[in-house]
């Protein structure tokens, strides 16, 4: 079976993209490890147009719903490795299955970017997390630190103060970088310490997260530790193909999603459309721009 249209990636640009793409009667399929992608990090989402608020989790199913309505077929599995031919693209999954299609989207998202300091890695899943939303709940009542000074730091302490007696938010710069809204809901609330003009230099403990030493030598004593630094892309496959990226790794398009290769489009946070506005409602839009290239290209080609 040859698709037409095979998306890589289920976040919001990847389930927008099947959706344009069933409805435009192309027999379209989706392919992603997890099923939302970093949209689930999103414990409530304020600013979906006619949404007044939702969580990333419920959205994805709506979506999902949407595009299964319309006949296109979402399945959870990784792509490990994809080979153009001559008229058609070979996707091979993690599950050693193979699907071909006759166009591509990469809607391959971001990565949690790192910190990089020791400790990290050793207490991965032991109190160092980069999901509040998934994580939050485990440090009931205990002290957790947040790194970032960004939308996802901001919402993630304000989050994980649900559960904690004390959030403390770990910033780098002089100031927050949020939103303005984001930034009065956080500062008022007194759960919510703010400590400026500081990096993590080591985080210790021996089976779990017991303290983090900034680079000021002050010693916090904390029992989580949530790292909302941003994202990178997730530019492995892109590779393969030779797309075009920019300086940041982020695949070039133009205004209508296309890359460098005729029927490989790329769309959402692993694209470098928006200048670099990475939002749901932009990746949303990207995947729907991109389907309706991919159909336009399929049935009137150049």
């Amino acid at each position: 079976m040859i698709y037409d249209l095979i998306i890589i990636g289920n976040g919001p640009a990847g389930l927008s993209a099947g959706l344009y793409g069933a409805r435009s009667n192309l027999k379209t399929l989706i392919i992603g490890a997890q099923l939302g992608g970093t949209m689930l990090d999103a414990f409530l989402i304020e600013n979906y147009p006619g949404i007044e608020e939702i969580s990333g989790t419920e959205l994805a199913q709506k979506l999902k719903k949407q595009v299964e309505k319309l006949n296109g077929e979402i399945i959870e599995d990784a792509v490990e490795k994809i080979q153009k031919k001559s008229d058609s693209f070979e996707i091979f999954t993690n599950s050693n299955k193979k699907y071909q299609s006759k166009a591509l989207i990469l809607a391959l998202g971001t990565q949690h970017r790192k910190l990089n300091v020791p400790g990290e890695e050793k207490l991965m899943g032991r109190g160092v997390s980069y999901c509040a939303t998934c994580d939050s709940p485990f440090f009931k009542d205990k002290t957790d630190a947040v790194v970032g000074g960004g939308d996802s730091a901001v919402k993630a302490a304000m989050l994980a103060a649900q559960h904690s007696k004390k959030v403390y938010i770990l910033v780098r710069g002089e100031k927050l970088t949020c939103e303005p809204l984001n930034e009065k809901n956080c500062k008022k609330n007194p759960k919510i310490e703010i400590i400026y003009k500081v990096n993590v230099k080591e985080i210790k403990g021996e089976t779990k997260v017991e303290s983090v030493l900034l680079d000021n030598n002050k010693e916090l004593k904390v029992g989580g530790m949530f790292v909302e630094i941003g994202l990178a892309p997730v530019s492995a496959l892109a590779n393969e193909l030779k797309l075009e990226l920019d300086e940041r790794k982020f695949i070039k398009v133009d205004s209508s999603q296309r890359t460098n290769i005729p029927l490989v489009y790329a769309a959402g946070d692993i694209s470098n459309a928006m200048g670099g506005f990475k939002q749901i409602l932009t990746a949303a839009a990207q995947g729907a721009i991109a389907a309706t290239s991919a159909f336009r290209d399929l049935k009137h080609p150049k």
